[in-house]
């Protein structure tokens, strides 16, 4: 092999020189959201534990200090910072709150890093489904009423973990639900990942903390001018033990914390709470135009809150609506990105998903509308786009824990030939973009017909390798 080449390398400089209009995470939008100082001395940040900089695993100094300024700014009891992700504090939530062999109920449409926990923990899931528009194509929130059966029904739980806001912004009744949760004598934990911002201005949708959550994690790269990886975990009240959570987060977040990464955590808390406020509602009053102009172009955006169970849109989170173009998701974002010079966070068979921050420019924002224009003036709608199915609600029958599931000897069979079968891994498609089943559940016949279906009709599988191979459990 040629050691004279660096790949890596040598695509990120490609892809800074091809100067994309990044509305995609880290939040910083590459580097705008830093000071000049900061950008100047990021090799000379990176450091060790020296005395006089703290240690992240028994923070008395610095470290202890910002993680202090940090929860005053979030509105916590105690704020840790989180050098792997926001993962690693969903991990630390679930595995102090529920000790093994108990039961957490979880959102169909979490992330996977909280079904890893229920295998690291050996902790079951007892399932709840958001709701979904058919008409729109949307998955939206969980209800209330559906914490409230899902606890009257496994009064054994240790408690309920929401995903509050979505990567649509969505978010979820979480006042009611804690009062719901707290009255059955149960723990709430919020992944908050992507509303870190929430906090900052009154513009946007209260934060989980602030509505009852005992634990919610935030990923400060998200929405944050933060470096990726970057995240905090935030305490209220007594619910859960705080020590055992630092306990845990030891054990699983890296011995060698990046003082770039601590020291980017730092900043973020100072800006956000220094000039957060005036810069999220520029932010804001530049995206309510952007909705307008756009609109005009004859381009659609989800901009407010029509489901009863969504009790606030963040304003921040652009998601905008190609159907009327004749485009999918996946189309809009591909000639973005090459006609265009503009990346987006993620799209789906009808939607784009845009992430601004306060690291936009006024530039950025007008880019969005001029690409729109562009979009509207080659594009006419010349397809149906529309999936009309009806996405079933049932949930499958649990016949093994995820960890069962996970240390299981597995195999790769057809999907159409794994009706009977154990999923070893998540498997679904878009739409909905629920897992159709998780790992341990039984795969039958409506389920397997039902993802074939909406692959047929244009849909995209996950789960699925080369579109055809699943993995089960070995018989």
């Amino acid at each position: 092999m040629i050691q004279e080449k660096m790949p890596l390398v040598e695509r990120l400089f490609e892809y800074i020189k091809e100067d994309v209009t990044r509305y995609h995470m880290p939040g910083h939008k590459g580097g705008k959201g830093f000071s000049r100082q900061i950008l100047d001395s990021l090799a000379q940040m990176d450091v060790t534990e020296v005395p006089e900089l703290d240690n992240l695993h028994n923070p008395q100094g610095p470290i202890h200090k910002a993680q202090r300024l940090a929860a005053s700014a979030f509105g916590s009891d105690h704020t840790w910072f989180l050098v792997n992700g926001s993962t690693v504090g969903i991990h630390a939530m679930i595995l102090a709150a529920c000790p093994p062999g108990s039961s957490l109920i979880v959102p169909r449409n979490c992330h996977k890093s909280v079904i890893n926990a229920l295998i690291m923990g050996d902790i079951s899931p007892i399932y709840i489904l958001p709701e979904y528009d058919e008409d729109r194509e949307l998955v939206t929130q969980v209800s209330p009423q559906a914490v409230k059966d899902a606890l009257e029904h496994n009064p054994h739980v240790r408690g309920v973990l929401l995903v509050s806001p979505n990567y649509y912004g969505m978010c979820a009744n979480v006042q009611e639900i804690a009062e719901i949760v707290h009255r059955a004598g149960k723990v709430l934990l919020v992944d908050e990942a992507h509303g870190a911002h929430f906090p900052f201005s009154p513009k946007l949708p209260s934060s989980a903390g602030k509505l009852g959550a005992d634990l919610w994690v935030h990923s400060a790269h998200k929405t944050l001018p933060s470096f990726t990886q970057t995240a905090y975990l935030h305490i209220k009240g007594h619910r859960v033990d705080k020590e055992r959570i630092s306990r845990i987060l030891s054990i699983n977040q890296t011995s060698s914390p990046s003082y770039i990464f601590m020291a980017s955590l730092d900043w973020a808390r100072y800006i956000m709470a220094t000039r957060g406020h005036e810069l999220l509602n520029n932010l804001i009053d530049n995206l309510d135009k952007i909705h307008d102009l756009v609109k005009e172009v004859g381009i659609g955006s989800v901009r407010k809150s029509i489901w009863p169970e969504v009790e606030a849109l963040d304003p921040t989170r652009l998601v905008l609506d190609f159907k009327e173009l004749g485009l999918t998701g996946y189309e809009a974002e591909k000639i973005l990105r090459e006609k265009e010079r503009l990346q987006i966070e993620m799209s789906d068979h009808r939607y784009g998903i845009f992430i601004c921050t306060v690291a936009d420019t006024r530039s950025d924002l007008q880019k969005i509308v001029q690409t729109c224009q562009n979009l509207c003036s080659k594009y006419m709608k010349n397809k149906n786009i529309h999936f009309p199915m009806s996405i079933s609600r049932e949930i499958p029958k649990q016949m093994m824990s995820p960890r069962q599931a996970f240390y299981s000897k597995t195999q790769k069979i057809p999907l159409n030939e794994s009706q009977g079968r154990i999923a070893a891994n998540t498997i679904g498609a878009y739409p909905p973009g629920i897992p159709r089943y998780c790992p341990g559940e039984l795969i039958e016949k409506n389920g397997i017909e039902e993802l074939i279906s909406i692959h047929k009709k244009g849909g995209i599988l996950f789960g699925v390798e080369q579109e055809k191979y699943v993995d089960v459990v070995a018989e």
